[in-house]
């Protein structure tokens, strides 16, 4: 029939014919490149190798087993130590009686949770109020810097109580002395009223709605407002400092007494009171100031 498929083939070969003439010899095929490294590999001296280190691993495996030997030595006599101590403090509080111990753990306990507390308030006012902080410490540092005083640390912001201040050498003058600790104050006082007025005025008189400038006049004018008195480090010395000025009948000293002796009895407690009475005093003294 013209037209139909050739039948299927059999005999047909799986591979396609080389292109090799007849005859021809085979070339050998190179290794490959893992052959060859695997073949440099184990050409190296290993066993050589491994008899040098040997006497190293082991004289370091010693040599450690000794060190925490010895660690676990200077362990467990501090833990002896620690459990004489404390047996020896416990008999202490036996032999003095229950009714002592008692009252002396419910002291301890009123104290650190009135000074816990004291000192989170203070932190969180520091935090809040932290551009104050760094600003007042600026102003300081500056003071004392011109008054030819020796600086010898300053500590912008910490998570303390205070949370700024400037360690210098003690003035020998009373007029000196009061400059550095409460003019840095007196600038926080100014800065206090022109945020807080701006911020009062046209809300409180005005009647016009509060913004987001507002809110910003009002911390920053709280903020400074809270860090206007010295800190307890600043008027105690400047009181004991007014104090010896009495004997000679110094009108400065006379002056300055009181005042430092009554804010470092305030400041006495850390630096949470101060705060919120330096914030309520501006806050008064911002609508005062609008005639309300």
């Amino acid at each position: 029939m013209s037209g139909a498929l050739d039948p299927i083939q059999q005999d047909l070969p799986l591979e396609e014919p080389s292109s090799r003439p007849a005859g021809t010899p085979q070339v050998p095929v190179p290794p490959s490149l893992f052959e060859r490294a695997w073949v440099w590999l184990r050409a190296l001296p290993w066993q050589r190798w491994r008899s040098q280190a040997t006497p190293v691993i082991q004289s370091g495996a010693t040599q450690l087993g000794k060190g925490m030997q010895i660690g676990a030595t200077q362990v467990g006599k501090g833990m002896r130590i620690g459990a004489v101590q404390a047996g020896q403090a416990l008999r202490v509080a036996v032999t003095r009686g229950t009714p002592y111990t008692v009252k002396l753990v419910r002291a301890t306990a009123k104290l650190g949770v009135f000074r816990s507390a004291a000192l989170t308030a203070a932190r969180a006012i520091h935090v809040v109020g932290f551009p104050a902080v760094v600003l007042r410490t600026t102003i300081q540092l500056l003071i004392v810097h011109r008054s030819g005083l020796t600086i010898e640390e300053a500590t912008f912001f910490r998570l303390e109580d205070p949370a700024g201040y400037v360690v210098y050498q003690a003035p020998s003058r009373l007029s000196t002395a009061l400059g550095v600790a409460w003019l840095p104050g007196a600038a926080m006082g100014i800065l206090s009223l022109i945020c807080l007025i701006p911020a009062l005025v046209p809300h409180r008189i005005l009647m016009l709605p509060t913004t987001w400038l507002t809110v910003l006049q009002i911390w920053l004018g709280l903020a400074f407002a809270a860090h206007v008195l010295p800190a307890y480090e600043e008027a105690g010395p400047l009181a004991e400092q007014a104090r010896v000025g009495l004997r000679n009948a110094d009108p400065i000293a006379v002056l300055t007494f009181l005042p430092a002796w009554a804010i470092g009895k305030l400041t006495s407690t850390g630096g949470a009171l101060p705060a919120v009475v330096g914030a309520l005093a501006f806050w008064w003294l911002g609508g005062a100031l609008l005639g309300r």
